[in-house]
């Protein structure tokens, strides 16, 4: 968009997207019109803001007022954005200005995002050297892409001083506005009946247009992925942006694999490993529509896309989708809030749902489709369980390496789940008792034998193990107490010293090789996979067969409302990933509690009357889906102050009725990153009369800048 010019200075309130909940004035003798961003000026920084209103005359204001800095005015923010981000900002508890910032998070994304093409001039009257000869002949007739290659080979002082020289012009490229997709080169998978029904459905459920949230249920291995494949066609023949949200990054290579064989091109990937170039690119091409698919992580939810038709949210019950540090929020729920705002469809995908996503379904507010049927022949998998009473004080009990075995000589591939990171979680000296503990955070450092280090796995501090006992002077005393993946690895290869086996976890996946990995698992060249959690987040590994669990006694050890919720949907998806062919897989879970009430769900593999018995428990004890829970975290350096500020602040709250507070009570880990932390937990109802209330008692006044406070809406930790 061309500038345009007033004769007048013109007053705008702009929405720095800074940690502020008002807009700011500023003039400018140049044109915007409500939504337009710009560039503007705090403390001498520079800030993207968005025009929320424009004065027809000059404001009542008694200070000076400072200039929008020169904006191009290629970029605004419609109605639908700025609503969406308000509702971001009030529902969540953050300030309008950090909603602002979540969309345009760096001011150079408003910069234009100027190339150039290379024309060589006619009829050359100049002795060159032998280098400007060949640079000429490379770049004469070379397209715009061919030319980006070539420019890259010399440096800037070399081609400057060709152009200095009127031996090529430099022209502003034009790219093209849309990119067209050759949408006859397509051909999906062909859905078995049961998904071409389900196909149907959801279609003619987008179709009527009342925008509500549909919830595509199935089994792990029920082809789910094709079904939503197809609905991407469907939006992109009718020229509709897609948004795609997966929970890892890890994950993001091997789904993108499989779109780029049914689709023919590329998704553009939206993560923390994009960098700024290539993000500010993005942002500028989807608010100008000329990209039609994007898969990301949590954040990818506030793109600014001009024609957005669907998103689809994968494994949506998964809790990455959570941002625990300020801004807080859940895409999951912002997703839904901003198809509803945008009049868009969304599809959440799942075979373990959330309890809410479960619920919302079984009371009608979100459609409901279910795919009952594992793809081709595959079978469910069986479930058996060995007594860890018979084989007491064994890390690997000598049934499960039996049964280890007996799968190994039969060519079997195997998944060994562990879910704990390092070698021992536990480092004390046997002279004294004294544990290792993190100096920033109150709880034990965790060894990671591969790079010999005690590593806090809440603040990230690392030390070197020393043999001398800093409390009783005793040298080489120190023991390693439980166990992680390391440990794990260490004894399987002990028992298996001729097996590939490869090993998994956040700590040791290398993002630039994981395809190879990946692609060893899948030609079954690795027969041992042994893995954290990660592995259990919708990979397809074909030839697997059987998975062992062997911690899971220890699962339960922790403060987490939905512990029981969220072990079931681990091991149901991890079950999922054997018997992707003909053959019945098996799952053997070791444990010391045979009679686990959890078990006898997981044994049957009746996921809905786990859900309703859950859904019972959390009726009778009020708690989500059936209450608003908003976690109260003050954090401080002074452990006195702390506690004083928590029952002032439960003081002032307590003359309200619009909820149940619980607490306060130092949080169960009370110490993290030299800062002391209390808790307090709100039920309620009515989440935006809470968010009322915290504007109304004035909390600055409370902290004194002496303590800070989290406030997370739907907590999905406790800790």
């Amino acid at each position: 968009m061309d500038k345009i010019e007033s004769t007048k200075k013109i007053y705008y309130d702009v929405l720095p997207a800074y940690n502020i909940d008002t807009a700011l004035t500023y003039s400018s003798n140049q044109v915007f019109k409500v939504g337009s961003l710009v560039k503007i000026s705090i403390r001498k920084k520079i800030f993207p803001g968005c025009i929320l209103n424009i004065y027809q005359h000059k404001p009542k204001i008694n200070f000076k007022v400072k200039d929008i800095e020169e904006s191009h005015n290629y970029f605004y923010l419609d109605k639908k954005k700025i609503d969406f981000l308000k509702w971001v900002s009030e529902y969540n508890f953050i300030s309008f200005g950090l909603a602002l910032k979540l969309m345009i998070s760096n001011v150079k994304f408003l910069e234009p995002n100027i190339v150039y093409q290379y024309i060589v001039r006619r009829n050359l009257d100049i002795n060159l050297t032998n280098k400007q000869k060949i640079f000429i002949k490379e770049v004469k007739g070379a397209s715009f892409e061919e030319q980006k290659n070539i420019l890259s080979n010399y440096s800037k002082s070399f081609i400057n001083n060709i152009i200095d020289k009127n031996i090529i012009e430099k022209k502003v490229y034009k790219e093209k506005k849309n990119i067209r997709l050759d949408l006859q080169k397509v051909k999906l998978k062909k859905l078995s009946l049961q998904q071409d029904v389900v196909y149907n459905k959801i279609l003619e459920k987008i179709n009527k247009k009342k925008y509500k949230p549909i919830f595509l249920d199935g089994v792990t291995g029920s082809g789910k992925t094709e079904v939503y494949f197809k609905l991407i066609k469907h939006f992109l023949v009718n020229k509709k942006q897609v948004l795609v949200l997966i929970p890892e990054i890890a994950l993001s290579k091997q789904w993108i694999s499989r779109f780029y064989d049914a689709f023919k091109f590329y998704p553009l990937v939206w993560n923390s490993k994009v960098n700024q170039s290539k993000k500010k690119k993005i942002w500028q091409d989807l608010i100008e529509g000329k990209i039609n698919v994007v898969v990301g992580a949590r954040s990818a939810i506030f793109l600014p896309f001009s024609k957005l038709g669907i998103t689809i949210i994968d494994e949506e019950n998964d809790i990455s989708y959570k941002q625990e540090e300020n801004p807080i929020y859940n895409a999951r729920d912002m997703a839904v809030v901003k198809a509803k705002i945008n009049l868009s469809a969304i599809v959440l995908v799942s075979a373990t749902p959330s309890l809410e996503t479960y619920n919302n379904s079984k009371n009608k507010k979100y459609d409901y489709c279910k795919l009952t049927d594992r793809f081709g022949s595959a079978n469910n998998p069986k479930v058996f369980l060995i007594d860890m009473k018979l084989d007491k004080k064994r890390l690997i009990s000598k049934q499960t390496i039996a049964i280890l075995k007996e799968k190994i000589n039969k060519g079997k591939q195997i998944l060994i789940l562990i879910n704990k990171r390092g070698y021992a979680p536990i480092t004390i000296c046997s002279n004294c008792g004294h544990r290792e503990t993190c100096k920033k955070c109150d709880i034990n450092l965790v060894y990671h034998k591969k790079n010999n280090k005690l590593i806090c796995h809440h603040c990230g501090y690392s030390m070197d193990p020393k043999s001398l006992c800093i409390n009783c002077g005793e040298s080489d005393k120190k023991i390693r107490l439980g166990y992680g993946i390391e440990k794990v690895t260490e004894e399987i290869k002990k028992a298996f010293n001729n097996i590939n086996i490869i090993s998994l976890s956040s700590d040791s996946i290398d993002y630039s090789t994981f395809q190879n990995v990946l692609e060893d698992i899948e030609n079954a060249n690795t027969k041992i996979i042994i893995g954290t959690q990660i592995i259990s987040k919708g990979f397809n590994f074909l030839n697997l067969s059987s998975i062992f669990i062997l911690d899971f006694d220890l699962w339960f050890y922790n403060t987490d409302i939905r512990t029981n919720e969220k072990i079931f949907q681990l091991i149901h998806q991890v079950s999922g990933r054997t018997s992707r062919k003909s053959e019945t897989g098996e799952v053997f879970i070791q444990t010391y509690d045979t009679n686990n009430s959890l078990l006898k769900y997981i044994v049957s593999g009746n996921r809905d009357k786990f859900y309703e018995s859950e859904l019972f428990l959390r009726q009778k004890t009020l708690l989500p889906p059936y209450c608003k829970l908003i976690a109260i975290i003050l954090i401080g350096k002074d452990k006195n102050f702390l506690k004083t500020v928590s029952y002032t602040l439960k003081d002032r709250l307590s003359n309200f009725n619009d909820f149940t507070l619980l607490g306060p009570i130092p949080a169960p880990i009370e110490y993290i990153k030299n800062e002391y932390r209390y808790r307090m937990l709100i039920k309620t109802n009515h989440a935006f009369r809470v968010q009322k209330v915290f504007k109304i008692i004035n909390l600055s006044k409370i902290l004194k800048n002496k303590a800070k406070i989290k406030i997370d809406i739907d907590p999905l930790s406790f800790f």
